[in-house]
C-alpha cells in the first residue's frame, strides 16, 4: 500500500538537526492514513522496541537493528575480555555493512562519537531501506526512527549528564562502600 499523501507531507530529517516535527505529532500525522497493523509497527520503532506485527519493512529494520547491537555487544565484550555470547539475541540475515559500521564507530575516541556513528549508521541503514518504497510503509518506517534518533540527539543536555554521573557514582559508592572512591 502507497502512502503518497502522508510521505509527501513529512518534512525533511537531517542527522544531527533538531527534528521540526515530534514524535508524538508524526503518530498524529499517521491516523487515518496507516493501517492499524503498520501503527503498531510505527510506535514500535518510535520506543526502540521489536515490533508484534508481521510486517516485511519491519522485520527488515529490526532484524537490521538486532545484528547492530549484536556487533556492539562483541566489540564491547572484547574490549573488555569477556564473553558476548549470553548477550547475542537471534535475528534472520546478516550485513557486512552492518558489522562494517559498527566496528568504524568504535574507532572513534569518544564514547558520545561512536554513539553519533552507530545512530548514523541507524539512520543510513532505514534510508536504505526505504529507497525501494519511496512512498511505500518502508520510507513511513524510516522516519519514525529517523524522528525517535532526531529527537534522542535534541535531548541531550550536557549538564543533565554530568549530574546524572554525579548521582550514578554516589548510589554505587553508597552501596559499595569497599570500592575505596571519595566523593
Amino acid at each position: 500500500m502507497s502512502h503518497w499523501y502522508l510521505v509527501s507531507s513529512l518534512p525533511y530529517l537531517r542527522f544531527g538537526d533538531k527534528p521540526p516535527m515530534s514524535a508524538k505529532a508524526f503518530r498524529a500525522a499517521c491516523v487515518g492514513w496507516v493501517a492499524d497493523d503498520e501503527r503498531v509497527v510505527i510506535d514500535a520503532a518510535l520506543e526502540n522496541r521489536e515490533p508484534e506485527a508481521g510486517v516485511s519493512p519491519a522485520e527488515l529494520w529490526w532484524n537490521g537493528e538486532v545484528q547492530l547491537r549484536d556487533a556492539v555487544v562483541r566489540v564491547r565484550a572484547k574490549n573488555r575480555g569477556t564473553d558476548a555470547s549470553r548477550f547475542i539475541q537471534p535475528h534472520d540475515g546478516f550485513s557486512v555493512t552492518i558489522e562494517k559500521m559498527v566496528t568504524d564507530a568504535f574507532t572513534r575516541p569518544d564514547p558520545m562519537e561512536q554513539e553519533m556513528e552507530l545512530d548514523r549508521a541507524r539512520w543510513s541503514l532505514v534510508d536504505e531501506l526505504a529507497v525501494g518504497d519511496l512512498f511505500g510503509f518502508a520510507a513511513v518506517l524510516a522516519f519514525a526512527v529517523k524522528v525517535r534518533i532526531a529527537e534522542r540527539w535534541a535531548g541531550l543536555d550536557e549538564e543533565a549528564g554530568k549530574e546524572k554521573v554525579e548521582e550514578l557514582i554516589l548510589t554505587a559508592t553508597a552501596e559499595n562502600p569497599e570500592t575505596g572512591i571519595e566523593v
